[in-house]
């Protein structure tokens, strides 16, 4: 599989290359800088047009700035993203995606989960 390493993420390929998953760092701050350099380095793991998961992990998000930010807007996802799986382990972290997505609607469907497994099994639903 392939797999990239940011600053605040590990991102892999899935095995059929259908799917990039986002797998953000337990202890560090999301920070804008980081959120970006996911969204620009998305294209070193594949060209095509792709599901995206990212997990994240309770507590990181401290910087209000973060919330600010279209990173998918920004860095043109709806060329390349189908769909946006997003699981959170906290309320905190539900919220803040919830407003966040309120804020920055994308031209592809995007869902919050819990669960990993749930929100994989959406993304095929939604890829077909």
């Amino acid at each position: 599989m392939e797999r990239i390493t940011t600053q605040l993420a590990d991102m892999v390929l899935s095995e059929d290359g259908t799917t990039i998953e986002v797998h953000y760092r337990a202890g560090l701050d999301l920070n804008v800088e980081g959120l970006m350099e996911v969204q620009l380095r998305r294209r070193e793991l594949t060209t095509a047009r792709c599901a995206m998961i990212g997990f994240f992990q309770a507590g990181t998000l401290s910087d209000l700035a973060v919330m600010k930010v279209d990173y998918f807007g920004l860095t043109n996802a709806n060329e390349q993203i189908t769909a946006l799986a997003i699981v959170t382990q906290d309320d905190l972290g539900a919220s803040m995606s919830s407003i966040y997505y309120t804020y920055h609607p994308q031209t592809f469907p995007t869902r919050i989960f819990r669960n990993g497994d749930e929100a994989r099994a959406w993304i095929k639903e939604v890829m077909g």
